[in-house]
Order: C-alpha cells, then sequence, then structure tokens
C-alpha cells in the first residue's frame, strides 16, 4: 500500500473552496487533469454521495472512473476509483477542508493505493502526486471566487437495526448454503448457481466486516431481497411453474448439458446464469430494496458508490466457484491462468472473453434506478 498526503493553504473559506474541488466545471480551471461529470449523485448534485467523474490525467490514454462514497460540505469528501488502471486493488482519496483563519483555508488531500503489483503503486504515486500538487497551487492561485452558492447541508442517512438485520443476512446464507448441498447432493447442475449466490453473500458479509461499506443497513437489506428473488425462481421450475426467462435459460440448458455429458455445455449454462443473477434478478432487487426502505430517506443513486465498491464481491465469488467446480467443467487455460496469473488479470481476462460482469453491473444499477422511477411516478400518478 501507498500512501500520499498534500497541504495546500487557500485564500478563502472553506465553503468556496468546497465548490472548486467538487464541481468539475469549476476543477477543470486548475486542474492539470480534465474532469467530466458522469453522473449526479445524491440530491442531483456532483458533490453528492454516488456522483461518477472521469478524470483523463495528461500524458496518459487512460481515464480514471471515481465515484463519491462520503460528502460533508464543506468539510470532507471522500472518493474512490473504480476503474480505468490495470491490476487496481484500491486507489481512494480524502479531501478534508478546514478553516485557516479568516477567509482562508487548507485542503488536506490524501490517497491511498493498491495495486496487485507493488512497484506500480510507487510509479503511479509518483505521477499522480506531481499532477497534484501542479493542480492544487493553481487552485491556490486562482483564489476561488465568491459568487458560489453555499453547499448544502451535510447528509446523515443513519442505519436501521443492524444487529437484526445482520442476523437476517446470516440466516439467508445458511438457507443459501442447505441449497446448494442439496442440490449437490443430488448431484443435480443447478447446484453451481446456488452455490454462486452462497459465495457472494459470503464476500458481501466480508466486506461488511472489513468496514469499507458507508451504508451496511442498504447492504444487509439487499441481501435477503436478492435472496428472496432466487429462490422463488428456482422453486417455481423445480415445480414445472413458469419462471423469467433468464433463468429458464440457464437451469434448462444446465439440465440438458448434464442430460448430455457436456462439460462445455455446463460452463454455458453457467455463464447464463451469471447472466440471469446480475440482469434479471439485481436490478428487480436493488429497485425493490430502495422503494421499500430509502424513497423517503435519499436520492438512489445514494448507493452507488456502495454498490460499485463492491465489484470485487464478484471477482472473488468467480475465483472460488472456478476453483469449486470439477476440472471437466474448467475451461482449459483456468488451471495455468491460476497458476500464474495475478487474481485481477484472470478477471479482466474472463469478462474479456466471457462476459463483462462490471459493466453488466453498472447497466444492472441503471436499470434498477429506472425500475424505483417507474414505480414512483406510477405511485405519484395514483395519487393525484
Amino acid at each position: 500500500m501507498t500512501t500520499m498526503l498534500l497541504r495546500q493553504p487557500v485564500a478563502a473559506p472553506p465553503s468556496r473552496v468546497w465548490e472548486s474541488l467538487t464541481d468539475p466545471r469549476r476543477m477543470n480551471a486548475w486542474s492539470t487533469a480534465r474532469i467530466e461529470l458522469v453522473g449526479f449523485g445524491d440530491r442531483q448534485r456532483a458533490d453528492g454521495v454516488g456522483a461518477m467523474r472521469r478524470v483523463y490525467l495528461p500524458y496518459s490514454g487512460l481515464p480514471l472512473t471515481e465515484v463519491i462514497h462520503a460528502s460533508e460540505p464543506p468539510n470532507h469528501l471522500g472518493y474512490t476509483v473504480i476503474g480505468g488502471i490495470p491490476l487496481l486493488r484500491e486507489h481512494t482519496g480524502r479531501i478534508t477542508v478546514t478553516p485557516a483563519g479568516a477567509d482562508a483555508a487548507e485542503i488536506r488531500w490524501e490517497v491511498v493505493m493498491r495495486f496487485e503489483a507493488p512497484g506500480m503503486a510507487v510509479v503511479a504515486a509518483r505521477l499522480i502526486e506531481g499532477e497534484l500538487r501542479r493542480s492544487l497551487r493553481r487552485l491556490a492561485e486562482l483564489a476561488p471566487h465568491p459568487d458560489v452558492a453555499a453547499p448544502p447541508a451535510p447528509r446523515r442517512l443513519g442505519n436501521g437495526d443492524l444487529l437484526a438485520l445482520r442476523d437476517t443476512a446470516e440466516r439467508v446464507l445458511v438457507e443459501q448454503r442447505a441449497v446448494a448441498d442439496r442440490l449437490a447432493q443430488a448431484d443435480d447442475p443447478k447446484q453451481w448457481f446456488a452455490r454462486v449466490y452462497q459465495y457472494v453473500t459470503e464476500e458481501q458479509l466480508a466486506h461488511l466486516h472489513s468496514g469499507l461499506a458507508d451504508n451496511p443497513e442498504w447492504i444487509l437489506r439487499l441481501i435477503p431481497c436478492f435472496h428472496e428473488l432466487y429462490l422463488s425462481s428456482l422453486t417455481a421450475f423445480e415445480r414445472g411453474e413458469p419462471v423469467v426467462e433468464p433463468w429458464r435459460r440457464a437451469w434448462g440448458q444446465a439440465e440438458r448439458a448434464a442430460a448430455a455429458g457436456s462439460p462445455k455445455g455446463i460452463v454455458e449454462a453457467l455463464l447464463l446464469g451469471v447472466a440471469a443473477h446480475i440482469e434479471a434478478d439485481l436490478p428487480r432487487a436493488l429497485a425493490s430494496t430502495y422503494i421499500d426502505h430509502f424513497r423517503n430517506r435519499c436520492d438512489y443513486t445514494y448507493f452507488r458508490a456502495d454498490y460499485l465498491r463492491m465489484a470485487a464481491i464478484f471477482r472473488l465469488a468467480s475465483d472460488r466457484l472456478i476453483g469449486t467446480l470439477p476440472r471437466r467443467y474448467k475451461p482449459v487455460w483456468a488451471p495455468l491462468a491460476q497458476a500464474v496469473l495475478p487474481a485481477e488479470l484472470r478477471y479482466q481476462l474472463m469478462c474479456e472473453f466471457y462476459y463483462n460482469i462490471p459493466q453488466k453491473r453498472l447497466d444492472a444499477f441503471e436499470r434498477g434506478r429506472r425500475l424505483a422511477q417507474r414505480h414512483t411516478e406510477a405511485g405519484a400518478a395514483v395519487s393525484a
């Protein structure tokens, strides 16, 4: 892990400095990197939790994608890089703006980076630190103009009864393991889908335990909602009842492949199952969780940062599944890749050649937003 810390005094109060640090239009006046707003965050603001930005570093063809995970105007901003740097494990920025006398402030900018190859962090830190120092000096020279709107009061969402929610999530995990074990004992090929759900839930709970989630209540409410959607589809399929089309295709392919003794067919079924998991269940779970528990407390986009910061969960679950699969089901390259390639690179190659999980998860989040929006608009129409 590599950490760098920069400090910069500015002849302006924190409320004015904040706008220059968080509004991409104003940032481009002082930053050596070009900043582009990809999506607004909470309260439809560029500085709201969940806002996404694209950062084009000078002399580099690789744009970084950032998401704001913490925002307490005008004093604290936290962001996470979620894409654009190969073999990146962590890139987190924390910006603090504190008063430094009358009409003056100090910017404290801390960056933490971890890579699969430690030497990459050192090189990246040197490049980024130099550009960031030049940018902050330019910001100080410009001295933020006074005609900026006051930032909003910080949004503090709070949490529900986390102990009770954690107990519910743990019970879900017990049920998921039992379903996967039942199918495994019957040598049912649907066991691999059930095992993936188990692995994802285990990794989500480990993620919560690590303290990396800013909104644990949201994750703990998402887990049982996600599970119920899957379990209801599985139960309906086993009874011969109609199920959503993506799961019907995935499970039907698995059973046909097992009957034909086709390892390749099992792998194809697994990919269909991953698609059903992400494209069918995930948007509905995201929308339902928001509508049932959060729609009167914040915008849907408030949870985009926590959602994107859980991306490694799917990589870890995929890696565990490949390790669990019988050798005859694995692609011929899998054993060699596991032996010689870093986990992040293996995952990138799998997404490149089989199924682009990061992009599909982004799409799923947006579909969940549209579902939640349609529900809200329909409710408003009924009320009128």
